[in-house]
């Protein structure tokens, strides 16, 4: 039996409120190691969402995980059990996970298209707007931009900034100043980028980067204003 305390009690409700984390815990009983694409198909989850939730029911150690990539999963334990102290339970990650989650991964997206779209020099330009975003932020806020850097594989820095959320150093009370740091980084990629591509293309590397995530989490995006300042023009779907 494993119990889960105070500290992860909060994403982890909102987790086991979904339909399909308990379909995936349910096919992952027996116990054996398997890969996200065995999942997909036992389960009938799409892709894209079944990764997100392992590693994050990895993260709270829920499920363990292969070193190799792709990684297989497997549940640690059979059963779970929820304790929930209303007293003393902390803030924890509301929204601030999927907000950090929602600006890396776009952020991401558009230097990888600047490369299919300019080469290595539009790349290059991309990662030195954002550099200079990061040196910008006080100290406590760069750790936000560290996974757009030269020769860095962002999936170890976002685990680390995930670990952060759940271990309550980052909350939703942060939102404003994380949200700020976000745009300001991703105004000065875009400020940067799009003065070196004709409008059409400009406009098509920036819809293209963001149409899975807004298809994904327009609400999200709408509610606490992700791209304010990008203009609409620039996101409306392909």
């Amino acid at each position: 039996m494993m119990e889960i305390c105070n500290g992860k009690s909060k994403r982890m409700i909102g987790l086991l409120a979904r339909e399909s984390t308990i379909a995936l815990l349910r096919g992952m009983r027996p116990g054996g190691w398997l890969s996200s694409s065995e999942l997909a198909a036992l389960t009938g989850i799409e892709p894209r969402y079944l990764r997100r939730t392992l590693d994050e029911l990895a993260l709270m150690g829920i499920l363990e995980a292969t070193t190799a990539e792709p990684p297989a999963f497997r549940l640690k334990e059979p059963k779970l059990t929820l304790s929930l102290d209303l007293r003393e339970i902390p803030p924890g990650p509301g929204y601030i996970l999927d907000v950090v989650r929602f600006y890396i991964v776009l952020l991401t997206n558009i230097v990888g298209r600047c490369r299919e779209t300019g080469g290595p020099a539009l790349q290059d330009e991309a990662l030195d707007a954002v550099a200079a975003a990061r040196a910008a932020l006080p100290d406590r806020e760069r750790p936000l931009l560290a996974c757009l850097r030269r020769g860095i594989d962002p999936r170890g820095c976002i685990a680390a900034l995930e670990h952060r959320i759940l271990a309550g150093e980052l909350d939703d009370s942060d939102l404003g100043w994380v949200r700020d740091a976000y745009l300001g980084a991703l105004r000065a990629v875009l400020d940067r980028v799009l003065s070196r591509l004709d409008d059409s293309t400009g406009r098509l590397l920036v819809r293209l980067s963001a149409r899975q995530l807004l298809q994904d989490g327009e609400d999200l995006a709408g509610r606490f204003r992700l791209l304010e300042g990008i203009p609409e023009i620039y996101l409306r779907q392909v």
